[in-house]
């Protein structure tokens, strides 16, 4: 039957082919969609599932991760006095303008952190040092552009204090468009204008063998502030951004339309294809062919198509992650999401075949010898 089902197939190459560009479009659009939607979400909550932190500490109702509300820096000694507490750090995260070499301004996202950090600090640091000067910054390549930054010891302006490039790292990109600038506290509260006394996060590192959950807890019983673990926080700064942007929503409509669109190509080509080869169908069945075989012929071509066309719209997507890339997007094509479109694709090329089926099935042999 795979020889009969691929002789009818190919027996007409350029409906082959449209069958097979439809579906292709349709696996390009799946994985690029859904690839961009979790390369936006990775850099959402990058900082916080790189930080080796167990616990957050904000500001009581903060929604979003990257608009927290400022806090007391003297919270950091109560939460150092919880029960189950090893060690803390204190995060400045804010916003700030940077003023480029022509004198433009450029939104960025201040991270200040300790000099001594452990639990946050730059990672992929490509070139330079992290934090060696009062004034020194930390910036990451792929911002060049915004930052008209593109060496180390460049001076800048931030809110209207010097900060001088430092170190430069490769890859931590902002989901707010706004590029992070790393520094100390002291530079970071000048940065962003906040008070010696305000900070935005405590990082809070865990005793061995105390459960973050509950020590989340004990510390989100100290008034104005809320404890996350740092899974609830990276799924809550996800969250955030796909729920209260529309990012989600958008992503997957795309991503349904391109399924939409592969449905109606690949159903309209086995349906013509079955009109077409109705006698040697028919004929089959006055042979004695049982309908489970015939319905297998028209099976195989579905599977043959999604084959071909996964080849091709995922070899498409691969370029266009490398494009994307260039062009300073993220696109996540993880071999999880190869293998859900792979089944996605088998099972939109099946549901296809189904008005062929019923078609098949309910033909009479004997039509075959009339006329």
């Amino acid at each position: 039957m795979w020889r009969f089902a691929r002789q009818i197939l190919l027996h007409d190459r350029f409906k082959f082919a449209v069958a097979t560009a439809g579906v292709s479009i349709s696996v390009l659009l799946v994985i690029v969609q859904i690839g961009l939607y979790l390369g936006f979400m990775g850099n959402a909550s990058a900082l916080i599932d790189h930080a080796d932190a167990d616990v957050w500490v904000a500001a009581e109702a903060t929604d979003a991760f990257d608009f927290a509300s400022p806090i007391d820096e003297r919270v950091v000694y109560r939460v150092a006095e919880v029960p189950g507490v090893a060690k803390t750090e204190k995060v400045i995260l804010a916003f700030g303008q940077i003023r480029g070499a022509e004198g433009n301004a450029e939104g960025v996202e201040v991270i200040g952190i300790e000099p001594s950090a452990t639990m946050l600090r730059p990672w992929n640091v490509v070139e330079g040092s992290v934090l060696a000067r009062p004034d020194g910054i930390v910036v990451d390549e792929t911002e060049y552009a915004k930052l008209q930054i593109d060496a180390l010891d460049q001076r800048r302006e931030i809110s209207g204090s010097r900060a001088r490039v430092d170190g430069l790292t490769h890859g931590i990109r902002s989901f707010t468009t706004s590029p992070y600038v790393w520094t100390n506290l002291a530079a970071a509260r000048s940065f962003t204008r906040l008070d010696e006394t305000q900070l935005t996060y405590v990082l809070v590192k865990a005793e061995p063998g105390v459960d973050a959950r509950e020590l989340a807890a004990r510390i989100g019983k100290i008034p104005h502030v809320e404890a996350y673990t740092k899974a609830e926080l990276s799924a809550r700064t996800q969250g955030y951004w796909s729920s209260r942007t529309g990012v989600g929503a958008g992503f997957f409509t795309t991503a349904v339309i391109g399924v939409i669109v592969g449905v109606v190509v690949v159903g309209q080509i086995l349906y013509s294809s079955t009109l077409e080869h109705i006698k040697e169908y028919g004929t089959l069945k006055a042979m004695g062919a049982a309908n489970g075989e015939v319905v297998r012929v028209i099976v195989y071509q579905a599977l043959m198509t999604a084959a071909a066309g996964f080849a091709v719209g995922g070899t498409l997507a691969l370029v266009a992650r490398a494009v994307m890339n260039e062009a300073n997007l993220s696109v996540a094509i993880t071999p999880s999401l190869l293998a859900a479109t792979a089944a996605l694709t088998v099972m939109m090329c099946s549901g296809s075949s189904l008005l062929s089926i019923t078609k098949v099935l309910r033909l009479d042999p004997a039509s075959v010898f009339k006329a």
